[in-house]
């Protein structure tokens, strides 16, 4: 696994709100060590188990972890538009943060516009995700996330979905150490 160790020096650059568009926070305790919560951020095999909330689920993941490097998480199951998503990796930092965009993909991995993906609202163009990860004690550990770019109107649905895919991810976390 190639990471940087480098942090930003404007740790919430990414963590902006718009009237049509307030940040998106999401905060969720896991009984794992952050070691491991991180390293479920860090592959196509994890990804794949847990990504996409609840009746969805990831038929594709290409992921090259690293700054710089691209994740294309491509999504099935879901009628009302969507589909997946490609993201480059502006910061990482082992076990602390990551900061990714948030584009609309086609099934092939091309970024497409949220008209494009059929999505209702004002989205930019690119979005960004920030995923700050915190130890608390040697078994516990936290995830802060925040999402840039969701329209207003949509929020309540986004909290649901990560909400579904964090119970995922806590199943996922549990059958690893297993």
């Amino acid at each position: 696994m190639q990471t940087s160790q480098q942090k930003s020096n404007f740790p919430s650059v990414h963590k902006h709100s718009t009237p049509q568009s307030q940040l998106l926070t999401l905060d969720r305790a896991f009984d794992v060590p952050v070691e491991e919560l991180f390293k479920a951020f860090t592959s196509s095999e994890a990804l794949k188990a847990w990504w996409w909330p609840q009746g969805l689920y990831a038929d594709r993941v290409d992921i090259d972890f690293r700054v710089g490097g691209r994740v294309f998480i491509n999504m099935k199951g879901y009628d009302k538009g969507g589909g997946g998503m490609i993201s480059t990796y502006e910061e990482i930092v082992d076990n602390e943060r990551i900061v990714m965009t948030d584009q609309f993909a086609d099934e092939n991995g091309k970024a497409i516009t949220a008209q494009e993906a059929k999505m209702p609202g004002e989205w930019p163009e690119v979005g960004y995700i920030t995923l700050d990860f915190l130890a608390e004690g040697a078994d516990a550990s936290r995830l802060a996330l925040s999402q840039e770019g969701v329209p207003n109107e949509l929020q309540s649905d986004c909290v649901q979905g990560w909400m579904q895919s964090f119970d995922k991810l806590e199943k996922y976390l549990a059958s690893e150490r297993h």
